[in-house]
Parts: structure tokens; sequence; C-alpha cells
């Protein structure tokens, strides 16, 4: 069975990724969406001890399964972090998937990363915009991980959400078209598709 860990932004929560949920049951995956922080709470999604906490709940809640996490925005440092506990436990994790993806103030992507020398990778990425740091985990990738993530042209940092949020327009630029929504929607699917059938 194929597990999908869905880690929304920061000041986002689980609902915001209703529409990946509903893709991964459609591929037969079941999808968890565990809320990471509260909206009024956001840092504590960059909290190691809470974050430890979590990671507990999810290998036992995922024991026996195929794993796959999928991280958006500020998502991609927590299921970093994550991942590196799940690699510790012994969990068949089949990868990550990072999803317009930055590093925590605390730098747990980083302090992650060595942990994560053998899991696969994958990022779908949007342009570099203020909201993704100017495509920090894009250099990222390429020194660390080449050929490993697809930049969406015209893709906004939001995408993934399927709505038309003003936060994005306003902080992030974002100026998707439904298609290309529905384009970064149908390249993490793939991504997911490419871990689990590795």
């Amino acid at each position: 069975m194929v597990t999908v860990i869905a880690l929304h932004g920061f000041t986002r929560g689980p609902q915001h990724l209703a529409a990946l949920a509903h893709a991964c049951e459609q591929q037969g995956w079941s999808c968890l969406r565990p809320k990471v922080a509260s909206r009024w709470f956001s840092v504590r999604m960059n909290s190691r001890r809470h974050l430890d906490r979590l990671a507990v709940e999810l290998i036992r809640v995922c024991a026996g399964q195929q794993v796959v996490i999928v991280g958006h925005s500020a998502g991609t440092a927590a299921g970093s972090w994550i991942a590196m506990r799940m690699v510790e436990a012994g969990v068949d994790l089949r990868g990550l998937v990072y999803v317009d993806g930055n590093d925590s103030p605390n730098h747990l992507l980083e302090k992650a990363w060595p942990s994560l020398e053998s899991v696969r990778i994958r990022g779908v990425l949007a342009p570099p915009s203020p909201c993704n740091r100017q495509g920090r985990l894009q250099s990222f990738l390429a020194v660390n991980r080449p050929g490993e993530y697809v930049v969406i042209p015209g893709s906004g940092h939001g995408d993934i959400e399927i709505d038309d949020s003003a936060v994005y327009r306003r902080a992030c630029g974002d100026q998707s078209t439904p298609e290309t929504k529905a384009a970064v929607l149908a390249a993490v699917i793939d991504a997911i598709a490419e871990l689990v059938s590795a």
C-alpha cells in the first residue's frame, strides 16, 4: 500500500491540499494531510521537537507501507526533517517531492540533508519569485541533485493548492492560469508515481 504524506506550507493548512489528496486517491494511494502547525502559530512547523513528535505518529501510522512525502513551500523543510526520522526508523520511504519549497529559518532541510543521501527526491518548482526566495531551492538542487527537478514555466508558488488565493497574487506575484495549476498538480502526481515505481 502507498501512503502519501502531504505537508502544507507556512500559514496554510491541510484543507489547502485537498486537490492533491483527491488526485492521490484517484491513483489508489492513501493521502495523509497532517496539520503541521496552525495558521496563528506557524513558527511551530520549524520546531524540531514538534516535528519529531509528528514523525513518531506518522511512523506508527505508516508502518508496513510505502511512503512518499510531499512538502509544499515550508512543508519542504518540515518534510525533510520528518523524512530523516523515517529513514532512521526503517520506514519504506520511497522519496520526497518538493513543491516550490523553501528551507526553514533554522535550516531544517540543510540539517536533514546528510541523512537523505539515499532518498530519492523530485522537485516541482515555479520560476524564481519572492515566495520561493528567488529560486534558492532550485539552485540547491542543481548542485546537490541535478536533474531531479522540473520548473513549470508560468507557474506560481501556490499552484498546488488549486485555489485563487489573494495572498499568492499579492506576496508572490502568482498569475497562473487554471491550465498551469493543473500542470503543476499533474507533475506532482507523476513525480510520486515515479518514486513509487522505482
